[in-house]
């Protein structure tokens, strides 16, 4: 900006019937080379409370995109469908307060399920989730579980009604939370994360799943590990990891051969899937190695849980000629903030060591 200033008063034009206040005052300034912003007069036109409605509608909408953003930013970590409706459930918590969602493609037998809930009111809850989305819906449904003392609320996903969303929650009606605000967008951003998660169920099932027992491999342990210790590190809550090994399974091998032997294992892989909970996450890890984590749960809980796999295992009465029947021992750590995987499984590992040197099929943390 050029500016000049004198103190002589300029004459004025003839063409101006008035001094501008300038020239009455003796200042000349330049403008050349100055930028003005344009400004919309139509702002001045507003009264000043429709101007503070304007910029607080501004702030709804940038904290309404902020959390879709989160939303979307989150899902984005995983393609595993279980660790994308469990990271669903934890971000809607905080808007709208729930005990279980469930999503369901009917092109498939599964539903994927994240429930908070434990112990009778769980089963029960998942009980009534399968029951909810035994069939496709057109439209929204709605209405309450008495017995659960919940209500329901049942999205289809897309408009060839193959995919089914599900809420149980406490509220007469979840639209009176600040879900409604953006249950177009929240639906919308959940399409396409779940697309991509059953499509690359379809093209990686095989390497990311044991051929014999059906359960996840270590790999997909180790993702799903890494998620969850990031949720347990935003949330605070507890995070179990337990290491299990199989007593007495190599008398069997030796003793009947490994055809048996795999059919064993694959007992036991359906006597555990049917003992731990949707939220856990089971994998085989080696050969007659398993791991859980168990997210959200104590050390008393997580003990709790492994010692019915023990008993589970006992009573399933398999055993060689003359050696004791198979069991389970299992070793329990929790995750510290400064736990990497690595020392994370070497302390749970050493757990299962203890229980081993114990008298076997017992559980140690």
């Amino acid at each position: 900006m050029n500016l000049a200033i004198s103190f002589n008063k300029p004459a004025i034009p003839a063409k101006l019937s008035q001094p501008s206040v300038e020239e009455t005052m003796g200042i000349s300034i330049s403008l050349h080379n100055r930028r003005i912003p344009m400004i919309n007069p139509s702002l001045f036109a507003k009264h000043p409370r429709d101007l503070i409605e304007e910029i607080s509608e501004y702030k709804r909408e940038t904290e309404r995109l902020g959390k879709i953003y989160d939303l979307h930013r989150q899902l984005s970590t995983t393609l595993d469908l279980d660790a994308m409706i469990e990271t669903f459930s934890r971000w809607l918590a905080p808007m709208t307060p729930h005990h279980l969602v469930a999503y369901r493609h009917f092109g498939r037998k599964r539903i994927h399920v994240a429930c908070s809930t434990h112990g009778p009111l769980r089963l029960q809850m998942q009980a009534a989730a399968h029951e909810l989305m035994v069939h496709p819906v057109d439209c929204v449904t709605k209405g309450g579980l008495p017995s659960l003392n919940q209500y329901f609320h049942l999205w289809a996903l897309n408009s060839d009604h193959n995919d089914s969303l599900l809420i149980l929650h406490p509220q007469p009606d979840v639209t009176a939370t600040s879900f409604c605000n953006f249950e177009t967008d929240i639906l919308h951003e959940l399409r396409g994360p779940l697309k991509r998660a059953l499509a690359y169920d379809d093209l990686y099932d095989q390497a990311r799943r044991d051929l014999l027992t059906g359960l996840v491999n270590r790999r997909v342990f180790e993702e799903r590990a890494t998620l969850e210790m990031a949720n347990a590190h935003r949330s605070g809550h507890p995070l179990a990891l337990a290491c299990l090994d199989l007593d007495h399974f190599k008398a069997i091998n030796d003793r009947f051969g490994h055809g048996k032997g795999d059919e064993v294992l694959q007992t036991v892989s359906q006597t555990f899937s049917r003992t731990v909970r949707d939220a856990d996450l089971l994998a085989r890890v080696g050969g007659d190695e398993f791991a859980m984590i168990l997210p959200n749960t104590s050390l008393e809980n997580a003990g709790l849980l492994m010692e019915r796999l023990c008993r589970a295992i006992r009573d399933l009465n398999i055993h060689a000629p003359d050696t004791p029947p198979l069991g389970v021992s299992v070793g329990i750590a929790l995750w510290s903030s400064n736990d990497s995987i690595e020392n994370w499984w070497h302390r749970a590992d050493a757990a299962l060591y203890r229980a081993k040197s114990k008298g076997r099929s017992q559980v140690c943390c």
